[in-house]
């Protein structure tokens, strides 16, 4: 049982990996994001915060995966 429990386990963490390091998942938070401004949901230091941490993210992505072609 133990066993099961490590396999699932290690497979919800590849999977949130994946998520994380994919680029075009950041790409739809930031349009998401710039969406949520426009709508007046968030203010601008909101946005821009959240942006900067997104963008750092896709910094992280890049080089996560050097090998890869890449586009911001």
């Amino acid at each position: 049982m133990i066993g099961f429990v490590g396999w699932v386990l290690r497979r919800v963490v590849d999977e949130a990996e994946r998520l994380y390091y994919d680029p075009a998942v950041v790409r739809a938070e930031l349009k998401a994001l710039e969406e949520e401004l426009m709508r007046g949901e968030i203010d601008e230091e909101e946005f821009d915060r959240r942006e900067d941490a997104l963008l750092e993210r896709l910094e992280e992505v890049r080089l996560h995966t050097p090998g890869r072609s890449w586009t911001p």
